[in-house]
C-alpha cells in the first residue's frame, strides 16, 4: 500500500515538524518506535525534498517559460528534475543538476506516457507545460474541463483534404500570417477538439540559405480564420528536420459531421536575402492530436493528406509549397503606363509665335496605374522626344515639365544634344489600385525661321527602354523589377505654326446607286466628306478644287487631297468630284478664304463609278488640306495631322 499526501499537508507537517525540531522539544512516540534526532532530521530532509519537487523548490509550481529539451540546462531544467523526482520518474544518483541529459529525456517521456500527454518523446514543450500547471495546482486539465461541451461518442477524423486554394503561395518581405497550407478536416462519430498538429518543414538542399529563420519570423496555427497557436521560428530546431508539435488553446472543436479549416500561416523576414528570394520551402501536416466526447486524446498520422513530409527537394502530393518574395512580387505590383487624351497625342497643329516663346504647351498625355497590393514611390520617371526640322531638342524647346493630377511636379532644361528628359527625385507616391494623369508640358521657342521654322515637327513618347529606367521602389523600399513596369505612351508629331489652320471632321457618308444602266454604268457609290477649317494667326486660303493624290506637297494647286480605295477585282470609271466651302472664293485664284479666328465648313464630295469587274467594295479617305497665307494660285501649308477618321464608309459595288 503507498500513501500519499497533498502539497498542503506535507508543507504543514514539515513546518511542524521543524518547529519543533528547532524549539528543541521532545516527539512523544510509543517507546518501540522511538527515532534518534538524525533520523528525524533525515526525515525531514526527505519532506523537504519531496515538497520542492512538487512545486518546484518555491512551495509554488514554477513558472516555465521555454521549452526544456536535451543539451539545455539551467534552473528550470533544476526544477523540472526535482518535480520528476518527487513523481518517482527521475533518478540520478547526483540528484538534480540542472542539465537536460538522457536520463532526464527518459523521465520526461515516463511521465509524459504517465499524465496522457501525446507524443510521449521526451520533449517538454507547450503542452507538457500546461499538463505540468494542471497537475502541479491540483486542479482538472482545461482541456479534460471542455471535454463537457463536446457532444457524441467515439470521434475520428474521417477526411482532410488540402484546400485547393492554398499551394505554392507567395510569402512577402515583412507581410504577417500569410496562409501557406490547410486541411479541411471532417469530424465523425462526435464533436472533436483539436490540440496540436505536428508540422514538418523542407527545403531544397541547393537553397542559399537552409535555414528557415532566413525566410520568415513567426508561425501560427487556425481554424476556421480564428488563431489557435502563434511561435516563434527559432522553436523549429534544424537538426530536427525542422519538425514541430505544435499545441493549439482550447476551443479549436469541430462539430460532428461537420468541416473545419485548419490553415498554417507564416510571417515573412523583414529584408529577405536576394540569394534567397523566391527559393522552394514546402510543409507537411504529419499528425492532427484531438479529443473526443469520450475525453479519448486521438493522434491521426494517416487519414487524407495528413503524411509524413518527404525530406527531400521536391514538392511532394502530401505538401504544400511556398516561396518568400521581395515585397513587390508578393503583393502582385505591376506599375502600367498607357495613353492619355488622345487629343493630345495624336498629331496636330500648334500655334506657337515667330517672336516669342510659347509656354506650357501640352505634348504628351499618360496614365500611371498601380496594379496590385502595393503602394509606390515612383523617384524618377524618364521622358523621350524626337524633333523634326532641328538637329536637337535644345533646338526646339528650352524647358520641360512634368504635371500630376494637375499640379507641376517636376521641371527640367534640355541638355545639348540629348533628346532624353530625366525628372529626378520627383518622389510622387503612388497608392495601390488607383490610376493618375500626367502631362508633359515644353516652352517652345520663337519659330523665327533662324533655327525652328514653321513646319517642324515635335513628339513626346515613353517606350519601353524609358520605362526601364524609371526609378520606383514599393512601400518597403525594393526597387521595383523591370518586369513590374509594362505599358507604353505615345505621342505622334505635331508641327509648330504661327500662322495656320485647325481641320475637325463634321461628318462622312456613303451611299450606293445601283442600275445606272443608261449611264453605261452598272454602280457608282457617292462618298461625302464634311469638315470644319479653322484659321489662326492670320487669314489663310484654302486652294479651289481638289484632286487624288495621297501624298498633299506645299506647291500644290488643289485644296483636297483624297484617296479611292478598292478591292482589286473592280473596275473602276472616272470619278466626279465637287469641293465646296462655306467660305467666300476670293476674285483672283477662287481660293477659299478663311478669316482669322474664323471658321468655314467645307465639303468634298466624290461620286466613283463602277464599270467592270465583279463585286468588291469602295470607300474614300481624305488625305490633305493644301492652303496658303496668301492668296497665291498653289499652297505655302499642308495639314495632313489626325485624319484617321476622316475616311467614308465601305461601300458593296458590283458590276453586271
Amino acid at each position: 500500500m503507498s500513501i500519499s499526501f497533498s502539497n498542503r499537508a506535507i508543507a504543514a507537517g514539515l513546518a511542524l515538524a521543524v518547529a519543533l525540531w528547532l524549539s528543541g522539544a521532545a516527539l512523544f512516540v510509543p517507546a518501540a518506535q522511538a527515532v534518534t534526532i538524525e533520523e528525524l532530521q533525515a526525515q525531514i530532509a526527505a519532506l523537504t525534498a519531496q515538497l520542492a519537487a512538487l512545486t518546484g523548490g518555491t512551495g509554488t509550481c514554477f513558472s516555465f517559460t521555454r521549452d526544456l529539451y536535451g543539451g539545455l540546462s539551467g534552473n528550470d531544467v533544476e526544477a523540472l528534475q526535482d518535480y520528476l523526482t518527487g513523481t518517482g520518474h527521475f533518478s540520478y544518483a547526483g540528484g538534480s543538476t540542472g542539465y537536460f541529459g538522457p536520463v532526464t529525456q527518459a523521465a520526461v517521456a515516463a511521465w509524459q506516457a504517465a499524465n496522457g500527454v501525446a507524443p510521449a518523446v521526451g520533449y517538454f514543450g507547450p503542452i507538457s507545460r500546461a499538463k505540468y500547471t494542471t497537475v502541479c495546482g491540483g486542479g482538472d486539465d482545461d482541456t479534460t474541463d471542455e471535454s463537457d461541451d463536446l457532444s457524441g461518442g467515439a470521434g475520428s477524423i474521417s477526411d482532410a483534404d488540402f484546400l485547393a486554394g492554398l499551394n505554392n503561395e507567395e510569402v512577402g518581405e515583412d507581410e504577417e500570417d500569410v496562409e501557406i497550407a490547410g486541411l479541411r478536416v471532417e469530424a465523425e462519430g462526435s464533436d472533436i477538439a483539436i490540440t496540436a498538429v505536428t508540422l514538418d518543414f523542407d527545403y531544397a538542399d541547393t537553397l542559399a540559405s537552409n535555414n528557415l529563420n532566413d525566410y520568415v519570423t513567426e508561425v501560427s496555427v487556425w481554424l476556421d480564420g480564428e488563431e489557435f497557436a502563434r511561435i516563434d521560428v527559432d522553436d523549429f530546431d534544424e537538426d530536427d528536420g525542422y519538425v514541430k508539435t505544435v499545441a493549439l488553446d482550447s476551443g479549436a472543436v469541430i462539430d460532428e459531421d461537420e468541416t473545419g479549416d485548419l490553415t498554417v500561416a507564416v510571417s515573412g523576414v523583414s529584408n529577405i536575402d536576394s540569394a534567397d528570394e523566391s527559393e522552394n520551402w514546402n510543409v507537411a501536416f504529419e499528425s492532427v492530436r484531438f479529443r473526443d466526447a469520450q475525453d479519448a486524446t486521438i493522434t491521426d498520422s494517416s487519414t487524407g493528406d495528413i503524411t509524413d513530409g518527404n525530406d527531400d527537394t521536391t514538392t511532394d502530393a502530401g505538401e504544400r509549397g511556398f516561396t518568400v518574395e521581395t515585397f513587390a512580387t508578393s503583393a502582385d505590383l505591376e506599375v502600367q503606363i498607357s495613353d492619355g487624351d488622345d487629343a493630345i497625342n495624336d498629331a496636330h497643329v500648334i500655334e506657337v509665335s515667330t517672336s516669342d516663346e510659347t509656354s506650357n504647351v501640352d505634348i504628351l498625355s499618360f496614365e500611371v496605374e498601380v496594379e496590385g497590393d502595393a503602394d509606390v514611390t515612383v523617384n524618377d520617371l524618364v521622358v523621350e522626344f524626337a524633333v523634326v526640322g532641328v538637329s536637337n531638342l535644345d533646338d526646339f524647346v528650352s524647358g520641360v515639365t512634368l504635371w500630376m493630377e494637375g499640379d507641376e511636379v517636376g521641371s527640367e532644361n534640355p541638355a545639348a544634344a540629348d533628346e532624353t528628359i530625366t525628372f529626378d527625385d520627383v518622389n510622387l507616391e503612388l497608392a495601390a489600385g488607383e490610376t493618375y494623369e500626367f502631362l508633359v508640358k515644353v516652352d517652345i521657342l520663337a519659330a523665327d525661321g533662324t533655327t525652328l521654322n514653321e513646319g517642324d515637327t515635335l513628339r513626346a513618347f515613353i517606350g519601353s527602354t524609358e520605362r526601364g529606367l524609371w526609378d520606383v521602389e514599393d512601400e518597403n523600399g525594393d526597387d521595383v523589377a523591370a518586369a513590374d513596369k509594362t505599358g507604353t505612351a505615345t505621342g505622334e508629331a505635331s508641327a509648330v505654326y504661327e500662322t495656320g489652320v485647325f481641320v475637325t471632321l463634321v461628318s462622312v457618308d456613303a451611299d450606293d446607286a445601283p442600275e445606272l444602266t443608261a449611264q453605261s454604268i452598272d454602280e457608282q457609290g457617292t462618298f461625302t466628306i464634311v469638315f470644319d477649317v479653322e484659321a489662326f494667326g492670320g487669314n489663310i486660303y484654302v486652294m479651289n478644287g481638289a484632286s487624288e493624290d495621297t501624298a498633299p506637297a506645299v506647291g500644290d494647286t488643289f485644296g483636297a487631297a483624297y484617296d479611292i480605295v478598292t478591292s482589286t477585282a473592280l473596275g473602276l470609271g472616272t470619278e466626279s468630284v465637287n469641293f465646296t466651302s462655306t467660305a467666300t472664293e476670293d476674285t483672283t485664284n477662287n481660293n477659299f478664304a478663311v478669316g482669322e479666328g474664323d471658321t468655314e465648313t467645307f465639303t468634298l464630295q466624290v461620286v466613283v463609278p463602277v464599270t467592270t469587274g465583279t463585286n468588291g467594295h469602295v470607300e474614300v479617305e481624305f488625305e490633305g488640306l493644301v492652303w496658303g497665307t496668301n492668296d497665291a494660285s498653289s499652297g505655302t501649308g499642308v495639314y495632313t495631322f489626325d485624319l484617321a477618321a476622316f475616311q467614308s464608309g465601305s461601300v458593296h459595288l458590283s458590276a453586271f
